[in-house]
C-alpha cells in the first residue's frame, strides 16, 4: 500500500485560524513493508505568489509572450521528524508512526486567499526524502484570517457616509440638466454575513429616461511583480441588486440590503503583490447611446464585527512582513503536551458576539495550473485547487433597517 500519510488539526475541524494564534496538530505515517528513507521533514508554511502573462504583437506582426511573477514569504519552519538534512540511506520498518507539532501563526500574516493571477496559501508539508527517487509530498492546506490589523479598524468610520456624483448629456449649448446619483450608508465597514443597508437617491434632472438602477459590492483585487512595475487587475461582482428605472425630470428615493458573502478581508498593507479592496458601484442605465450614470464608494469588508473597544485592544501589526522564524516550529511528546490553546475566537467570549460559521468564497476563482512553466522555488501553483474558508458573522441588523422597507420604490415625485 505504500507510505500512508495523514495530517491533522487538533481541535479545529474547519482547519481556520486567526493571525497570531497557535496551529497544532498531528502527522501519521503508515506503512506495511520496510522502505529505504534519508529523512522525512515536517514544514509549515505560507507565502504569497502571483503570476500571469502578457502577448504583445511588433511591427512585423510577430508575437511574443511575457512572463511576470511576484513572491513573498511569511511563514517558514521545518523540522525532521525522522533524520535530518544530513543523514545516510535508513530503513523504515513496517508499522505506524505519531508526531505532534505546534507553530505559532505570526500576527502580521495576511488572510488566505485565491485569485485568479494570484494566491496567498498556508499548509503543512510533509516530505518523505528516499534516496535515487523523487521525493514523496504530502499536504494540507489550512486557512488564516487576519482580524488584528489596526489599520484596518482606524479607516472604519461609525457614522453615515455619502457620495455623490453627476453627469450631463450632450455639448454646449445643448447640454442637458444633471443626472444626480446620491449614495448613503450608515457606515463603511462590514463584515461577511451582514446586511449592508444603503440609500440611493436619484435626481433626472435631465430628458434622458433611466431605464434600470443597478446597485453592486465588488471586489478591486491588483497583482503586482517582483521585477517590474507592472500590475494586472481582477474586478469580480459579489452580490447585484436590480430595480426599475426613474422617468425624465423626476426623483426617485430607492432603499436596498446587500448581504456581504464569504470573503476575505481588506488587504493593503500585510502583503506586496496582492492589494484586496472592495467598493459599492452605483449604475443608472439611461435609453439610447448615452454613457450612463455611475456612482462609486469605497467600503471595507473586517474579519471580524468591530466593537468601540477593538481598536483599543488590537496590538499594532507591522506594516510589512517580518522574516519568517525557522525555529518557531516545535515537536510535542503528545497532544496533551501542548501550550495553553489559543482561545477559539480573537476576541473576548463573554457572550456579546455569537461564533461565526464557516463557508467557501464562491465568487473567487483559483489560479490556473502553471505547473509547466519555471516558478518560485516554494511556490506551489502545480497544487490542486484549495477554496479557503472564512468566517460568516450573525452581525445584529443596524438601527437604519429597523425601517423595514421594500427594496426598490420608496417614492417617485414628478416635478
Amino acid at each position: 500500500m505504500g507510505i500512508i500519510c495523514q495530517i491533522l488539526f487538533h481541535n479545529n475541524v474547519h482547519g481556520v485560524y486567526y493571525a497570531g494564534q497557535t496551529i497544532s496538530g498531528q502527522v501519521t505515517l503508515s506503512t506495511d513493508k520496510v522502505y529505504q528513507i534519508k529523512a522525512i521533514r515536517l514544514k509549515v508554511k505560507g507565502y504569497a505568489e502571483t503570476h500571469w502573462t502578457e502577448s504583445k504583437t511588433d511591427s512585423n506582426n510577430k508575437s511574443t509572450s511575457e512572463s511576470f511573477n511576484g513572491f513573498e514569504k511569511y511563514l517558514s519552519s521545518k523540522v525532521y521528524l525522522i533524520g535530518s538534512s544530513t543523514s545516510n540511506e535508513m530503513s523504515l520498518a513496517p508499522g505506524t508512526y505519531t508526531f505532534n507539532f505546534a507553530r505559532e501563526i505570526p500576527l502580521h500574516c495576511p488572510s488566505s486567499f485565491e485569485g485568479f493571477h494570484g494566491r496567498i496559501r498556508y499548509m503543512v508539508d510533509v516530505n518523505i526524502v528516499q534516496p535515487w527517487k523523487y521525493d514523496s509530498l504530502f499536504t494540507r492546506p489550512f486557512t488564516v484570517v487576519q482580524v488584528m490589523n489596526l489599520h484596518t479598524y482606524e479607516s472604519v468610520s461609525k457614522i453615515p457616509v455619502m457620495a455623490k456624483s453627476e453627469k450631463t448629456f450632450g455639448v454646449w449649448p445643448f447640454r442637458s440638466e444633471p443626472l444626480s446619483l446620491e449614495l448613503t450608508l450608515p457606515q463603511n465597514g462590514f463584515v461577511p454575513g451582514q446586511l449592508v443597508p444603503l440609500t440611493v437617491l436619484v435626481g433626472n434632472d435631465s430628458n434622458i429616461k433611466v431605464t434600470e438602477l443597478k446597485v453592486s459590492l465588488a471586489m478591486m483585487v491588483t497583482y503586482y511583480c517582483d521585477s517590474k512595475m507592472d500590475t494586472n487587475s481582477e474586478r469580480c461582482s459579489l452580490v447585484k441588486i436590480k430595480s426599475d428605472g426613474v422617468m425624465r425630470n423626476s426623483r426617485r428615493l430607492y432603499d436596498f440590503q446587500l448581504l456581504v458573502p464569504s470573503t476575505p478581508p481588506t488587504c493593503y498593507d500585510l502583503c506586496r503583490i496582492i492589494k484586496i479592496g472592495y467598493q459599492i458601484e452605483v449604475v443608472a442605465k439611461v435609453k439610447g447611446m448615452h454613457i450612463n450614470g455611475t456612482l462609486v464608494m469605497p467600503v471595507t469588508i473586517c474579519g471580524v464585527p468591530i466593537t468601540p473597544q477593538m481598536p483599543q485592544n488590537l496590538p499594532v501589526t507591522p506594516t510589512a512582513p517580518q522574516a519568517p522564524d525557522e525555529r518557531a516550529l516545535v515537536l510535542l511528546e503528545n497532544e496533551g503536551a501542548c501550550a495553553p490553546a489559543a482561545p477559539a475566537y480573537p476576541w473576548p467570549e463573554d457572550g456579546s458576539m455569537a461564533p461565526p460559521s464557516y463557508a467557501e468564497a464562491m465568487h473567487l476563482q483559483p489560479l490556473p495550473d502553471k505547473s509547466k512553466e519555471k516558478q518560485p522555488v516554494d511556490g506551489a501553483l502545480q497544487d490542486k485547487p484549495y477554496k479557503p474558508l472564512y468566517p460568516v458573522f450573525n452581525v445584529p441588523i443596524i438601527a437604519q433597517e429597523t425601517k423595514n422597507k421594500q427594496s426598490g420604490l420608496d417614492k417617485e415625485k414628478n416635478k
